[in-house]
C-alpha cells in the first residue's frame, strides 16, 4: 500500500509546473492562429465562421470589375453576416498599394484578387501565407502554384471579338495569320496594357515567327490601339472596331445575351490566365480572409458562372477543353515583364526594340 508523503512538494516546483502549462496553452494558442489558414479537419467551416464573426470584417483589395466584386461581396456578407471593405483600382495599383503599406508596416489589407503574374509578385515579395484548403481539389492543376500562395479563382480567355454587323461569319479569320490579309486594314483593334498576352502568344507561336507576325500586322493594317478591354468591347458593339484581337471571353458573352450585336472566335494558339487569390501575410482578420478564401472558390465561382465567366473548377474543364488554351505561366511573365513591357509598346509603334 501506498501512503501520500508527508512532506509536500515545495511551492517553487508547483510555480514552475503553473508557468509551463500557461507556456503550453501561449503556445496552443500560438499555432491555432498559424494553422488558420492551412486547418483541414471537419469542423474548419464551423472554426472559420466562428472566428471571422468574431472579427466582424474583412478588407478586401481587387481589380475585378465592379459589378463582379458586388455580386461576390453581397453573397458573402448575406451568408455569413462580415462586412467586406472593398478597394477597387486597376492591377497595377493593387499590386503597389499592398507592397507599399506592408513596406510601411500598414498592414490593413486581409485579401486580394488580382492576375495571376501580380499575385506572384506578391508572392516573390514574401507578402502572402500558404493556404491549404479542402475546396482546392475541385480545381484544375492551372490554378495552383505550388506554393499555394495564391490559387487562380477564374480563368481569363482572351478571345477575338467582332461586330456581327460589321463582320460576315463567312470572311472571319481562321488563323492570325489571316488578318495579315489586306481586306482587314483599318478594321482591328489591340488592347496596350497586354503585354502578358503578347509574350504568351508569341512564345506559343515561336518567338521569330510570332514578332514577324506583329510587325507585320503593325506595319501594314492600321490596327486602332485601344486601352481597356471593357473599352476596347464597347467599340466592337458601336462598330468603330470591327474585330479586337484581345478582349476577354466573357465581355462579349454578357454583351451578346443582352442583345448587342457581337459575337467571338478564339484563335489558336488561346491563350488564357486565371484571377489569383490570396491572404496577406499579416492579415488582421485571419479566420475572415481564410473563409472568404473557401467562399470565392465554392459559391463565389458559381456566381462567377452565372454571369458568363469560366472558373477554375473541374466542373469548367469541358468548357476550357474546347479552347484548348495555352496558360501563360505567370512566373516566367514576371521574370521578363519589364522586357516585354518595352517590346509590345516598340512593337505597337512599329519601333525596333534595342
Amino acid at each position: 500500500m501506498f501512503h501520500r508523503s508527508s512532506n509536500p512538494l515545495p511551492s517553487s516546483f508547483h510555480k514552475a509546473i503553473f508557468n509551463w502549462m500557461l507556456l503550453s496553452l501561449a503556445l496552443v494558442g500560438s499555432l491555432a492562429q498559424a494553422q488558420i489558414t492551412t486547418y483541414e479537419g471537419v469542423d474548419r467551416t464551423q472554426q472559420l465562421i466562428a472566428g471571422a464573426q468574431k472579427e466582424g470584417v474583412l478588407r478586401f483589395y481587387t481589380s475585378m470589375a465592379e459589378k463582379d466584386t458586388s455580386r461576390l461581396v453581397a453573397a458573402f456578407e448575406k451568408q455569413y453576416g462580415v462586412k467586406v471593405q472593398v478597394w477597387r483600382s486597376g492591377k497595377d495599383k493593387v499590386l503597389q498599394r499592398t507592397i507599399t503599406e506592408a513596406k510601411a508596416g500598414r498592414n490593413e489589407v486581409d485579401f486580394v484578387l488580382n492576375p495571376s503574374p501580380e499575385m506572384e509578385a506578391l508572392h516573390k515579395e514574401h507578402l502572402l501565407q500558404r493556404v491549404v484548403s479542402p475546396v482546392q481539389k475541385d480545381l484544375i492543376a492551372a490554378a495552383l502554384p505550388t506554393h499555394r500562395e495564391w490559387t487562380g479563382m477564374r480563368v481569363y480567355i482572351y478571345a477575338q471579338s467582332f461586330n456581327t454587323q460589321s463582320v460576315s461569319r463567312d470572311e472571319l479569320p481562321k488563323t492570325f495569320n489571316d488578318l495579315l490579309d489586306p481586306k482587314w486594314r483599318g478594321r482591328l483593334g489591340i488592347e496596350v496594357k497586354q503585354q502578358e498576352w503578347f509574350y504568351t502568344l508569341v512564345q506559343a507561336m515561336g518567338e521569330e515567327k510570332g514578332m514577324k507576325f506583329f510587325k507585320d500586322l503593325i506595319a501594314t493594317q492600321a490596327v486602332s490601339l485601344r486601352t481597356g478591354n471593357s473599352a476596347l468591347n464597347g467599340m466592337v458593339i458601336s462598330g468603330d472596331v470591327p474585330l479586337a484581337m484581345n478582349v476577354y471571353s466573357y465581355l462579349p458573352e454578357q454583351a451578346k445575351s443582352e442583345g448587342a450585336p457581337i459575337d467571338y472566335i478564339t484563335l489558336s494558339p488561346c491563350i488564357a490566365y486565371t484571377d489569383g487569390i490570396g491572404i496577406t501575410k499579416k492579415a488582421p482578420h485571419l479566420y475572415a480572409a481564410t473563409l472568404f478564401y473557401d467562399f470565392l472558390l465554392t459559391k463565389g465561382q458559381m456566381i462567377v458562372s452565372d454571369n458568363k465567366a469560366i472558373t477554375t473548377n473541374v466542373r469548367d474543364e469541358a468548357a476550357l477543353a474546347k479552347f484548348n488554351p495555352v496558360f501563360m505561366d505567370a512566373a516566367k511573365v514576371l521574370e521578363s515583364d519589364e522586357k516585354w513591357i518595352k517590346i509590345f509598346k516598340d512593337t505597337l509603334q512599329n519601333k525596333a526594340s534595342k
